[in-house]
């Protein structure tokens, strides 16, 4: 290790300073936003989206199929043409706005409604949010041994063991504030969450290892310690001349047991959550399956819902595309005549319906892309991280122009785990229509109208055995031998 200069300590106790006050405030507006917002805020976006609708639906219908029908002189088509026409867009309109009213009015799923408050489970989760000092934190359960406890007349400031010192920081009220010596400066490490706890502990930068003392709570010379260990080793070096880049790292999933009670825990409802449950602070409960909040629906996208909400967009990218397509198409032609003349309202709706066009496609790729693999919007932007941070960690690995040895990385980690967002999805099955169905039912003929009630009722989904009952992935040699 590199020795480091007080200097050096005290700026980078005045930077950590400066973030811990910047997560504490983050974290204090996040946690004053714990009513949800106001029903009328909810609905503003609908009653918006439903001034578009009625405007774009009497301009199309009143001022681009009426003359048309009626004949008249500044009509943009024959008659033949208005009645085809209006017949499209009001199919095309009934099974959007049916589609829309059927989202808005089923409720995503609460999860409040269907699991039972825990209050044991909260009590053994203890709060980290409103700690202001290393005091409030409970101390740190160790399975190394102790050692035998020396009298506080035995301790001198400083042991010595070979050729390393290590520092026991003096009687003081703060953790913050360690003395160094002159010579070799000590540094501070923390261990963040492991079991709900924080822990603080002291090393020299020498040459030798030897064991490293942990202040405790009291932060006294006289109270307890106990001894850790050498700090670990990096898991992947960087590679040397005879090792290859290609397999100098690995994949490394997260390692959180995300199936387990405690992690499922919600301080704000107070309940277990279901797996691929969220909380959303906008609508004030934890969403089942929750896929994200919609403000055109006033509401989240869930269990209960997806199915819905999947619909209406299937049905508002079919109105919007005809009546994007025909009008630009009728006004196009409409210019190359010298008696006709473009109506603004109909540029008006061009704009509106294009931008929806392309707002609505895209929305509606997405979520086959994500119903088809089992995911969530939520679980597609982990997935997603994933894969950056497995980027930058190519980046540093190769250099930018070598595409095929970063391609052969990547195979050789896929060979390993499995494919990010397939095999390390928790929730893939393998099988196309099962998880279209998990959504919309095994009967074909309703998949795409706004009828019945959700299947899904979002308490228990089948794991994918590429993970483990914690909810970790597993590498491909522990896989069941039938996947592997």
């Amino acid at each position: 290790m590199s020795s480091t200069t007080p200097n050096e300590h005290r700026k980078a106790r005045s930077l950590a300073t400066i973030v811990d006050g910047a997560t504490r405030a983050r974290r204090e507006r996040r946690n004053s936003r714990k009513n949800p917002q106001p029903w009328f805020v909810l609905k503003l976006t609908v009653a918006i989206a439903s001034v578009i609708i009625a405007y774009s639906t009497y301009v199309y219908v009143g001022r681009l199929c009426i003359p048309m029908i009626k004949r008249e002189s500044d009509s943009l088509g024959p008659r033949t043409m208005g009645i085809v026409f209006l017949s499209v867009f009001a199919v095309l309109g009934m099974m959007m706005i049916w589609a829309y009213i059927k989202v808005v009015f089923t409720p995503p799923g609460s999860a409040i409604k269907r699991q039972s408050v825990s209050d044991t489970v909260g009590e053994e989760l203890p709060s980290l949010e409103n700690s202001t000092s290393y005091q409030d934190i409970p101390p740190a359960q160790t399975s190394q041994p102790q050692l035998p406890q020396p009298s506080a007349s035995a301790l001198p400031s400083q042991i010595s063991q070979g050729s390393s010192t290590r520092s026991i920081p003096p009687s003081s009220s703060s953790l913050t504030s360690p003395s160094y010596p002159s010579s070799r400066p000590s540094r501070t490490r923390q261990q963040s969450r492991g079991s709900s706890t924080l822990h603080s502990y002291t090393y020299s930068t020498t040459q030798s290892q030897g064991p490293i003392t942990q202040p405790s709570a009291e932060n006294s010379v006289h109270a307890e310690y106990a001894t850790f260990p050498p700090p670990p080793v990096e898991k992947y070096p960087r590679p040397n001349s005879q090792q290859p880049q290609e397999q100098a790292r690995g994949r490394e999933p997260p390692a959180l047991p995300s199936l387990r009670e405690e992690h499922r825990f919600c301080r704000r409802c107070e309940i277990v959550k279901p797996p691929r449950t969220h909380h959303c602070r906008a609508c004030g409960m934890c969403v089942m399956k929750y896929d994200h909040h919609c403000p055109w629906i006033g509401q989240c996208v869930g269990a209960q819902n997806q199915k819905f909400f999947f619909v209406f967009v299937v049905w508002a990218a079919l109105f919007c595309l005809w009546t994007f397509s025909t009008l630009v198409a009728l006004n196009a032609r409409a210019t190359t005549r010298t008696d006709k003349t473009v109506d603004p309202e109909h540029i008006v709706v061009i704009v509106l319906s294009g931008l929806f066009s392309v707002f609505t496609s895209a929305m509606l790729m997405t979520h086959i892309v994500l119903i088809t693999t089992n995911q969530t919007t939520v679980e597609h932007v982990a997935a997603r991280a994933m894969k950056d941070r497995e980027n930058a960690v190519l980046n540093e690995m190769h250099s930018f122009w070598a595409c095929a040895a970063k391609r052969r990385t990547r195979q050789a980690w896929d060979a390993e785990w499995g494919r990010i967002g397939l095999e390390g999805n928790l929730w893939w099955l393998g099988d196309l229509r099962a998880h279209w169905e998990q959504v919309f039912g095994p009967r074909t003929w309703t998949w795409l109208l706004p009828i019945g009630t959700s299947k899904d009722i979002g308490l228990e989904y089948p794991r994918n055995p590429r993970f483990d009952a914690d909810g970790r992935w597993i590498p491909r040699k522990r896989w069941p031998p039938e996947l592997q």
